[in-house]
């Protein structure tokens, strides 16, 4: 169970007493007293406690699921200016989980992306792509799913693939979304991975030398690792 939690886990260990006492307790496999000390935390209005707390009614995770009560939660945190709350009901309220707009949601992303937090950049991109709650602009998601990419998150690089595959608000160009599949599966996006190996099956050797020349410098422009050959990506995916 303690492997299941580390990213929620990770909310709580900024340094903080809650934080160290529930990272031992799950150490020591004490599940029931780890959610008692994120309730203990929470109820005392520790930010993280409530995003925490949040995202195990979200999921289900030590407790019984409840959506009603993971945003009551996510909206508590998202108010003292929490990130992932922010970004998490957000994501509820565009699912239709949640009450509340489109517009919400996307100040929402918008708060969070702000402080830095890449899924919710993801999320903004997503919204001005399909013109949710604003108005379509392919530039703008363009402009989120770099800034997530340069942040290490490997959904924003699928989604500038998706955009050049498609010609969306840019030139279609098959090789460059080719290029940003390649490098997104090999950070371990599955999603990716898919597109690439259905795109791949009509490329000649031409083209799949000028994926691999082009993830290179996209590696090297997004921090990514590169060093892509014909030999190392021919069985990528």
């Amino acid at each position: 169970m303690k492997r299941l939690l580390v990213p929620f886990v990770a909310l709580l260990l900024a340094a903080n007493a809650p934080g160290e006492r529930v990272a031992d307790l799950l150490d020591a496999g004490k599940d029931a007293e780890a959610l008692a000390a994120v309730e203990e935390a929470a109820e005392a209005g520790d930010a993280d406690a409530i995003a925490m707390l949040g995202s195990f009614y979200e999921e289900g995770r030590f407790v019984e699921q409840d959506a009603g009560r993971a945003a009551t939660l996510f909206r508590s945190a998202a108010e003292k200016g929490h990130a992932n709350a922010q970004w998490r009901l957000g994501v509820m309220i565009d699912e239709g989980r949640a009450d509340g707009t489109l517009a919400e949601a996307l100040s929402l992303f918008r708060q969070s992306s702000e402080q830095g937090n890449s899924d919710a950049m993801t999320s903004l991109a997503v919204m001005y792509a399909g013109g949710r709650g604003v108005t379509q602009d392919f530039a703008e998601a363009r402009k989120y799913y770099a800034m997530a990419a340069k942040k290490g998150n490997s959904n924003g690089l699928k989604g500038l693939g998706v955009l050049y595959y498609g010609g969306e608000g840019v030139a279609a160009d098959q090789v460059e979304a080719m290029a940003y599949w390649l490098l997104a599966l090999t950070a371990g996006n599955r999603a990716s991975s898919g597109y690439y190996q259905a795109v791949s099956q009509s490329f000649d050797d031409h083209e799949l030398h000028a994926v691999i020349n082009r993830a290179n410098e996209l590696a090297e422009e997004y921090g990514y690792p590169g060093g892509f050959t014909p030999w190392n990506v021919s069985d990528e995916g």
